[in-house]
């Protein structure tokens, strides 16, 4: 082991002295990154939870950090500090959806037999609603398959059963995601949906209770003129049995006949529907951290390379803190040990962007509000952004790097580059494939950039053992490796900050 941290250390210091300005080994020091983790993962900063008092404490240490080091503020007022306001939203326990007919009134209970699925409008709820059942929800015109054929649904809810038909001679794959089937009711004139709850969800059910009575966080969009209250709406099965039974319609035999005859048999259901949901909704604010080391070329330095990590968390649960310093403690302090590092070198042609992103846990708000408000996203000056969300646990020498040629082959080509001149990671390609179910290209801070046609690499250690649990803690970091990417970081950044050319953009972007 010793001989092979000795090999490391050379080959960092033959790079520094070939491509690296000055002595970046002195720089990057395992002891700083752990003085900031142990300082940000502290039950005193209350889980850095967005718009509350733990996360002002971690905007005023992540700043004092940044004016020590030399990184100068982004903003012309003198600011680092990018605001914008949260709707939080706290739902209404007593909140319940009753199927009224004859009468007789089936009620189910919020939390316990049904929650609304994100995305959900409950703005311009009707009072009441014709209820419709349409199998799986469905159309699929190249399978010669459609469950609203012949059936009328506009302005009505939709009863709908978990996944695909179980024709084995058809791919359905593509149809059986909430998504797909959100936007199939949407065309068809549906005002909502009531989903049966697959197997992952119920399994996931206990956990998310918790969660279910903790606010949400709501981005408002200044374009936002969706006035539909569309809704989407997961059921249990015992929930789901409750419905039918109103139609004396048999859950197990409707499956079953479902399965055999694989074919579709609407059931437009006698009485109403009527969705009695409140929330309670306060505004607060949150921000972005955004700091810039100005580049030293006259003209590249009007473009700019972007990196950043979120440094909000989960807040306080149950009583217990969450201080997640692995998500995203160890990208927060490893993005601010490369911008002191590439603030003290000063080799950099074209201007850093250092950026600390706000609500990561709530939906990738922070990072959603400076993609749509920042100038120099409109005028296209953002040539690159670097992302780091949990990178500090499970093996020292391999990373997962995701989305790094998924709009430029160069990028990758650049990273792959710099890494085996340096720190020579195994850099893990895995969540790369198009197929994977994680789809965690989609899931961090980069993805808004991403969305913006910017070329993009997401670092990520995909670390579950205590994953969103008050477990994750600094002593299970390591620093080793925060070290090494902060290397990686550094060289990447400064290579393409460096380069005589835009990065070429050779793949087309996805708005998934």
């Amino acid at each position: 082991m010793k001989k092979i941290y000795s090999i490391l250390f050379y080959s960092l210091t033959i790079f520094s002295t070939i491509i690296l300005p000055q002595n970046v080994n002195e720089i990057i020091t395992e002891s700083n990154l752990k003085i900031n983790l142990e300082v940000l993962a502290s039950d005193l900063f209350e889980g850095r939870e967005a718009t509350t008092r733990g996360e002002k404490l971690a905007q005023l240490y992540i700043i004092s950090q940044l004016k020590k080091n030399g990184v100068k503020p982004f903003f012309a007022n003198g600011s680092y500090l990018q605001q914008f306001d949260l709707n939080v939203e706290t739902n209404d326990e007593n909140s319940k959806l009753s199927f009224i007919n004859d009468g007789v009134s089936t009620e189910l209970n919020f939390i316990d037999d049904f929650f609304l699925a994100r995305g959900s409008s409950i703005d311009n709820l009707k009072d009441s609603y014709q209820l419709v059942f349409a199998g799986y929800g469905i159309t699929a015109d190249d399978l010669n398959y459609d469950d609203y054929k012949n059936i009328n649904v506009n302005g009505k809810i939709i009863l709908i059963l978990d996944g695909t038909p179980t024709d084995t001679t058809k791919d359905f794959s593509k149809y059986s995601d909430l998504r797909s089937k959100t936007e199939n009711a949407k065309k068809h004139g549906a005002a909502g949906l009531i989903v049966q709850a697959s197997n992952q969800i119920l399994s996931f059910w206990p956990r998310l209770v918790s969660f279910l009575k903790r606010p949400s966080f709501i981005l408002p969009e200044k374009n936002d003129n969706d006035t539909t209250g569309f809704v989407s709406i997961y059921i249990n099965n015992k929930s789901f049995k409750k419905i039918l039974n109103t139609q004396n319609v048999n859950f197990e035999k409707l499956t079953n006949d479902l399965q055999e005859n694989k074919t579709t048999k609407p059931i437009e259901f006698n009485g109403e529907l009527k969705i009695h949901f409140k929330k309670n909704i306060e505004v607060k604010e949150s921000a972005n951290i955004i700091g810039l080391i100005e580049g030293n070329d006259p003209i590249l330095k009007n473009e700019y390379v972007a990196i950043g990590a979120h440094y909000d968390h989960l807040g306080i649960i149950d009583g217990k803190v969450f201080n997640g310093a692995d998500d995203d403690g160890s990208g927060t302090v490893t993005i601010m040990e490369a911008a002191k590092t590439l603030a003290k070198t000063k080799a950099n042609k074209r201007s850093i962007l250092i950026i600390f992103h706000a609500g990561e846990e709530k939906g990738l708000l922070g990072s959603r509000y400076l993609t749509n408000n920042l100038e120099l996203i409109k005028d296209k000056k953002i040539i690159a952004q670097i992302n780091l969300d949990m990178i500090g646990r499970m093996a020292t020498d391999s990373i997962y790097s995701i989305g790094s040629d998924k709009l430029s082959s160069e990028l990758k080509n650049i990273i792959e580059d710099v890494n085996s001149k340096t720190v020579k990671f195994y850099l893990d390609y895995k969540y790369d494939d198009p197929n994977d179910p994680n789809r965690f290209y989609y899931r961090s801070d980069h993805f808004n950039y991403a969305k913006h046609g910017i070329p993009i690499v997401f670092f990520f250690d995909d670390m579950r053992e205590d994953y969103h649990k008050d477990t994750d803690e600094v002593e299970k970091i390591n620093f080793k490796k925060l070290k090494r990417i902060s290397w990686l970081v550094y060289g990447v950044t400064l290579r393409i900050a460096n380069l005589d050319h835009r990065l070429t953009v050779d793949k087309p972007i996805s708005n998934e």
